[in-house]
């Protein structure tokens, strides 16, 4: 009797508690905004793009002069659109990011809240215009449900326990109480 009991167990965890009984998963997922962008910048270029609150935004920029195609220096600045329009106009302004680098480089922040966010290239302290190669991505951390693979494991344990037993019992065949 003990072996269909944990037969029965083991078929009944295998078919219906995954469903019940399930794990929190994480994936991280990509998202190109700009795979590959290239322009001339002569003063300054402005990029505008909205992106999701509290996601990893990473890219890489590669400056070089025009004329001559050897690397190049370019001021790279990131804002929120509200402390962009301060800094357009002249006043004082927070930057997401900020280097001032030459050649090509990689940049990384969190973004801080699903707004517009303007990527600068700011050349004027240059005699020559720059040739920019811009990419932007972020990582997005998705969380999911799914079933606890574990769950299964334990109904098959419980299936061949069960048909053991079922097996053993049979065998053994256990005399009447009255026979003797």
């Amino acid at each position: 009797m003990t072996g269909v009991a944990a037969l029965v167990i083991g078929i009944l965890l295998l078919t219906f508690a995954g469903q019940y009984i399930t794990m929190t998963v994480q994936n991280v997922q990509r998202t190109d905004i700009e795979p590959h962008a290239e322009f001339l910048v002569g003063d300054m270029e402005q990029r505008s793009y909205t992106l999701p609150a509290d996601v990893t935004v990473f890219g890489t920029v590669r400056a070089t002069q025009a004329p001559t195609n050897q690397s190049g220096d370019i001021r790279f600045l990131v804002f929120d659109d509200q402390n962009y329009q301060k800094w357009s106009t002249g006043a004082q302004a927070n930057f997401v990011y900020s280097t001032d680098r030459e050649g090509q480089f990689n940049y990384t922040f969190t973004s801080t809240a699903n707004v517009l966010y303007h990527f600068v290239f700011d050349n004027r302290a240059s005699v020559y215009k720059k040739y920019i190669v811009f990419s932007l991505a972020y990582d997005d951390t998705v969380t999911s449900q799914v079933p606890d693979p574990r769950t299964q494991y334990v109904a098959y344990a419980m299936i061949v326990l069960g048909a053991l037993l079922l097996v053993v019992g049979l065998a053994m065949k256990p005399k009447p109480r009255w026979s003797d």
